[in-house]
């Protein structure tokens, strides 16, 4: 009978246990500060991998001998396999159509290095809206699973995906988060996966939750997007830069092809398309949908007039308007950061750093945090200029923030 009861599993072994020591699941969840229904789950198979602090909390309410503890905790970490399941609906996440994304290659070869070793564990892919985030993370993804088979649990905006990822790493905290912390621990437990967190809510997640998922799931390495650094214990941030010149009017010249707007080689329109629009590929798709109707001429004078309006695409139900999202990555910088925007944004050719705070009238130490806040974020660039660098904002976040201040002096006009 004892070889027997080793080979049962961690659920037939709690309601053993609970029986025998005479509780109710009511009376072990109050010893043991674990839900009634997070015993009810363990005990019906629904959790097979529960979390290391879930077994020592069963184990001390059910005052287990050790060998009896050795047998609850072998159960625990015995089940083999993961029943994640790939992709928010159960296929393979697709990786974008045809080859590598036009000038992503060395970035996609970079990633999916550093998260094909057990050095990385977590990295946040930054940068601007549209600067390709979440397509550059569908190919590592994509490669990934391809190589290796390695299972991806990828969750989007608003959480769709796996249940439990946005009330674990999301949520409020308190008894329900760690909860559904648990299930998930137990849905990945010590199997190789890859949790992609795709911008799935506004805030970053809960560094201690991450970090204990991280702890409890060895084989788990976790590709995030967001518009700044999560600053979580181990991340590696990774700046999404905007296209090459050369790549982005490759990218550009065949989107218009694709919308039936062909354009002579000789033709500039292209490349300065490409410059107001900071070479940022998902801005570069959004303004060709136009080109189903307008010329490149027309789009290129448009452009030069006021750029947000065709920031949204053509056709409403396609893709995100790229304006709102560079409002809402401009809306929650701090005074400092909101000091070296404005100044930037009124100097077109940019400003070394030095200068830069005496303009922002700033401290050296505090301008220089700003600045790394801005840059990391993407919504400002650091380009070499002989012996130091100048700083631009984007074109486009000029375009915003002169598009906010307007909007301010109507409403000051109105009152």
């Amino acid at each position: 009978m004892e070889g027997l009861e080793e080979d049962r599993g961690f659920d037939h072994l709690v309601l053993r246990y609970r029986t025998r020591a005479g509780l109710t699941q009511q009376e072990l969840a109050d010893f043991s500060t674990i839900s009634v229904r997070a015993i009810r789950d363990l005990e019906h198979g629904r959790a097979q991998r529960p979390r290391r602090d879930t077994v020592r909390l069963l184990a001390d309410a059910l005052r287990l001998n050790d060998r009896d503890r050795g047998r609850l905790e072998a159960a625990a970490g015995r089940t083999s396999g993961t029943d994640l399941r790939i992709g928010a609906s159960g296929a393979a996440v697709p990786p974008p159509a045809g080859a590598v994304p036009v000038g992503r290659v060395d970035e996609a070869d970079t990633l999916t290095a550093d998260l094909g070793t057990a050095g990385r564990r977590i990295i946040t892919l930054t940068g601007a809206p549209g600067a390709g985030k979440t397509t550059l993370a569908m190919e590592v993804a994509g490669r990934l699973h391809r190589r290796s088979d390695l299972p991806v649990l990828w969750v989007g905006p608003g959480g769709a995906g796996h249940p439990a990822v946005p009330e674990a790493l999301y949520g409020a905290g308190g008894r329900e988060a760690r909860e559904h912390l648990g299930a998930l621990t137990g849905s990945i437990g010590d199997a190789e996966a890859l949790l992609v967190l795709d911008s799935p809510r506004p805030t970053a997640p809960d560094a201690r939750a991450l970090a204990e998922l991280l702890a409890d799931c060895p084989g788990l390495r976790v590709l995030s997007t967001a518009h700044r650094p999560h600053r979580v214990p181990g991340e590696q941030v990774f700046l999404v830069d905007p296209l090459r010149e050369e790549d982005a009017v490759e990218l550009l010249r065949g989107l218009l092809a694709a919308a039936g707007a062909d354009t002579p080689d000789g033709d500039p329109g292209p490349a300065r398309i490409c410059a107001l629009l900071d070479h940022l590929p998902g801005a570069l798709r959004t303004v060709a949908s136009w080109a189903a109707v307008y010329g490149t001429a027309t789009l290129l004078e448009s452009l030069r007039e006021n750029p947000l309006p065709l920031l949204a695409p053509l056709d409403p139900g396609s893709g995100d308007d790229l304006a709102a999202a560079l409002r809402r990555a401009l809306a929650d910088r701090d005074p400092h950061e909101e000091a070296v925007l404005e100044v930037l944004c009124q100097a077109p050719d940019g400003e070394p750093a030095d200068t830069l705070a005496q303009r922002a009238g700033l401290g050296l130490a505090d301008c220089g945090r700003a600045l790394m806040s801005l840059v990391s974020g993407g919504l400002v660039r650091r380009l070499p200029d002989g012996a130091r660098s100048r700083f631009h904002a984007l074109c486009l976040v000029r375009a915003v923030r002169g598009a906010q201040g307007r909007s301010e002096e109507r409403r000051e006009m109105a009152l």
